[in-house]
């Protein structure tokens, strides 16, 4: 164990400000979209919407997030930390996804202090393994924006000249993304050949100490689990949009349905409504009017916060308690008059 893991503090609940930034954030989002949409329109366009079809392909792709995400969990857990059931993953997981849809700032705080407090695993070694799922979630978000990069037609892309830098966004794009792969290649490397040792506070480090012990076979059950949720909300996206009568091209659908769903955690979203919507309104611009993205992106996000409060309600007070305890403060109980006596007795 390292010194800094020694010292391996507790992570603090973020103040009370931090965790109104997003929602903050989302607020001034909607207020900019609602802005410029005809309410009259956005009615018709949610009255149109075919339930049967939206509501099903979304519990569908909850399904699966819910069952790779817990995997993708629970083995890196064993993997690097400690032994821990699919079932007690699961119920972490859940409790999780209610916070995540009410203050997302809390999130993965409360995830790795139950891992602290219950499960005796340092802070900074939960941290490496959440940081180890999310290092792969990247990576097959990557491989879905170079799909959408090189073969969306050319006539649905971007062609635009970046400011400044003389280039077409289009070709910046492709650009990013070859970098991003060249980037993600050069990490798999560095952990898995001598390269490392010329950087020993990096490979000693406890926030990355799941990248030490990781294997190949490692990064590919996580890089699967993480895949196969993604593409399976593109094609059920694909039928929610469907249902709401927007048809845009799939190879960029490939790249706008995981930005889409993926900026719902960021902390410009709050209970999964802002980031979801401004996203919708630039990615799927010209394939619908204003009030059908906007319907298909408003239906998507209430859906996202309320599969996921109530799945995740049964199991939030037990873990949020066992995450973040009360703090026992016993008031000094007050002496009788008798004992009062007693102790002036016994000072004489």
């Amino acid at each position: 164990m390292s010194s800094g893991e020694k010292t391996d503090a507790a992570p603090q609940k973020p103040s009370l400000l931090r965790q109104l930034v997003p929602w903050l954030i989302a607020g001034g989002i909607l207020a900019y979209i609602f802005h410029e949409v005809d309410f009259q329109k956005l009615a018709e366009a949610l009255k149109s919407a075919r339930a049967s079809w939206v509501i099903s392909a979304f519990l569908a792709y909850c399904a699966v997030y819910y069952l790779t995400d817990i995997l993708s969990f629970a083995r890196t857990y064993r993997w690097f930390n400690t032994k821990i059931s699919f079932s007690e993953t699961a119920r972490l997981r859940f409790a999780s996804f209610m916070l995540q849809a009410v203050n997302g700032a809390l999130t993965e705080i409360m995830m790795v202090l139950y891992m602290l407090r219950v499960k005796k695993v340092l802070v900074l070694h939960a941290s490496s393994s959440a940081l180890f799922i999310y290092f792969n979630e990247t990576l097959t978000l990557i491989s879905l924006l170079a799909y959408c990069a090189f073969f969306l037609p050319a006539e649905n892309r971007i062609l635009l000249t970046v400011p400044g830098l003389g280039v077409s966004f289009w070709s910046l794009f492709q650009a990013l993304v070859v970098l991003a792969w060249v980037l993600g290649v050069l990490w798999l490397v560095f952990w898995r050949t001598k390269a490392r040792e010329l950087a020993p506070k990096l490979r000693d480090s406890g926030l990355l100490m799941a990248f030490k012990q990781a294997s190949l076979l490692n990064y590919g059950e996580v890089f699967f689990y993480r895949l196969a949720n993604n593409l399976f909300s593109v094609f059920m996206n694909i039928i929610i949009l469907r249902g709401l009568g927007i048809k845009a091209p799939l190879t960029l659908l490939f790249a706008a349905v995981p930005v889409m769903v993926n900026v719902a955690y960021f902390p410009v979203s709050a209970g999964g409504f802002g980031g979801p919507q401004l996203a919708a309104h630039f990615l799927l611009k010209g394939y619908a009017s204003e009030e059908s993205i906007l319907a298909y992106s408003l239906v998507w996000s209430s859906l996202f916060f309320l599969t996921r409060t109530f799945t995740g309600l049964p199991f939030m007070r037990p873990v949020y308690r066992a995450a973040f305890p009360a703090q026992n403060i016993i008031a000094p109980r007050r002496k009788s008059k008798e004992g009062l006596k007693a102790d002036a007795g016994g000072d004489e």
